[in-house]
């Protein structure tokens, strides 16, 4: 089964799509477990009470960021499979 460049293109974007929206709710989702666990520290007496924009805000930055690096690697891979194809079907 032969793919044109333009189906390949189309499926790359959408796999970046959800690339990125995994990758940023996992990182987001070890930050809000991060606040959590401090928390139960906190209500034990090991440790100060802290707010949960100190550790959430943090993590929904790196998220963003790691979801933008990793989908930018899909984006990139499909960009280049779809570059490809399109050369040799000209060949």
């Amino acid at each position: 089964m032969a793919c044109r460049p333009r189906t390949i293109l189309l499926i790359t974007v959408v796999a970046a799509v959800i690339t990125f929206a995994v990758v940023q709710d996992r990182v987001t989702a070890a930050g809000a477990r991060r606040y959590v666990a401090l928390q139960r520290d906190a209500a034990a007496g090991q440790r100060q009470s802290v707010a949960i924009d100190e550790v959430v805000k943090p993590a929904v930055r790196q998220s963003v960021h790691q979801g933008l690096v990793w989908s930018g690697a899909v984006l990139a891979a499909g960009v280049a499979l779809a570059a490809l194809i399109g050369r040799s079907r000209r060949a």
